[in-house]
C-alpha cells in the first residue's frame, strides 16, 4: 500500500511536469516582471517626490523632469530582470539608466 501511494505522488509529479512544460509561461519571468514593476513604481514614486519637492521654489524643465522619471522606470524593470536572467547587457541598461535618471533630474532642477 506504501509502494503504491508513492509511484501515484511520483506519476501525479511528472503529470504536472509533463503539463507545465507544454504551457508557454515562464513562471520566472512572471515573477520577475511583477517585481520589476514594484520596484519601477517605487523608484518612479521617489524620483517624483523629488522633483517635486525641488520643483516648488521655482519653474522646473518638465521635459526633463518627464525624461528622469521615464529613465526611472526603466531602472527598475531592468534590474529585476537582471537579477533573473544574469544578463550582462540588462545590468548595463540599467546602469545607464540610473545614470540618465540622476542627469535628467538635475537638469529639471537646475533649469
Amino acid at each position: 500500500m506504501m509502494n503504491n501511494l508513492g509511484e501515484n505522488s511520483e506519476k501525479r509529479k511528472a503529470e504536472i511536469l509533463a503539463e507545465s512544460k507544454k504551457t508557454k509561461k515562464d513562471e520566472g519571468m512572471e515573477n520577475a516582471d511583477y517585481r520589476g514593476s514594484k520596484i519601477g513604481v517605487i523608484v518612479y514614486a521617489v524620483v517624483a517626490l523629488f522633483l517635486v519637492f525641488f520643483s516648488i521654489p521655482d519653474k522646473m524643465n518638465v521635459v526633463n523632469a518627464i525624461a528622469s522619471l521615464s529613465f526611472a522606470w526603466v531602472v527598475g524593470g531592468t534590474l529585476s530582470y537582471y537579477r533573473f536572467t544574469k544578463k550582462k547587457s540588462l545590468l548595463a541598461c540599467a546602469i545607464a539608466s540610473a545614470i540618465a535618471t540622476v542627469a535628467f533630474a538635475f537638469m529639471a532642477i537646475l533649469q
